[in-house]
């Protein structure tokens, strides 16, 4: 059985380099520090990740994406739904590993809704690598049970949490100045296209 750990705990081993599960609206995710390449290279590891796949970022608040200077068209669509199930890929911001981009210069971002994840994100106060908990081609944990057999032994602990979903986050970027739904999750794409035609008549 993994190690449950408190919101202090799990914020403290994540500064230092380490690598916890915590609970987001949609199921766990297994995360480090985004700039801290040694956590990510053992993210990696962990899930068995082939090279050449992105992981996703989460945030602990809309003034980090503000300040990380992200210029997109995605921006507003961000913020109409953040914090939430959204992931938005767009430009990188500095620093990334390879492994994050995976050679792309583009990123996926989220603003989780969760409030244990919310509450971990601000004391971490960075952006945080959150890919689902699980070993690639395995299912994603949505509950503590889930997480110890996830296969996942090696992590630094698991911060518990309830009222996950087990449906991933909706992710969408730009192609060819339009919106792209790169994955349908928990979000309604019907939401999203409507927001998004709403924000392109302004």
């Amino acid at each position: 059985m993994l190690t449950r750990l408190a919101l202090a705990e799990a914020a403290d081993i994540l500064r230092d380099g380490g690598v916890v599960l915590f609970p987001t609206e949609t199921t766990y995710a297994l995360g480090c520090l985004a700039r801290d390449a040694a956590a990510v290279r053992r993210v990696v590891g962990l899930k068995a990740r082939p090279e050449g796949r992105p992981l996703p970022v989460m945030l602990p608040d809309w003034q980090t994406f503000l300040k990380l200077t992200v210029e997109s068209p995605l921006a507003p669509l961000a913020e109409r739904f953040w914090p939430g199930p959204l992931t938005v890929v767009v430009p990188a911001f500095p620093g990334l590993p390879q492994a994050v981009t995976a050679d792309t210069n583009m990123v996926g971002l989220r603003l989780s809704g969760h409030p244990v994840a919310q509450a971990l994100m601000q004391r971490v106060g960075e952006p945080v690598v959150a890919t689902s908990a699980n070993r690639t081609g395995e299912p994603a944990a949505a509950d503590l049970a889930a997480c110890d057999r996830a296969g996942l032994e090696a992590v630094d602990g698991v911060l518990p949490g309830e009222g996950l979903t087990g449906r991933g986050s909706t992710v969408v970027g730009l192609a060819a100045g339009q919106l792209a739904i790169y994955r349908e999750g928990l979000l309604p794409v019907e939401d999203l296209l409507a927001a998004w035609r709403a924000l392109r008549q302004r």
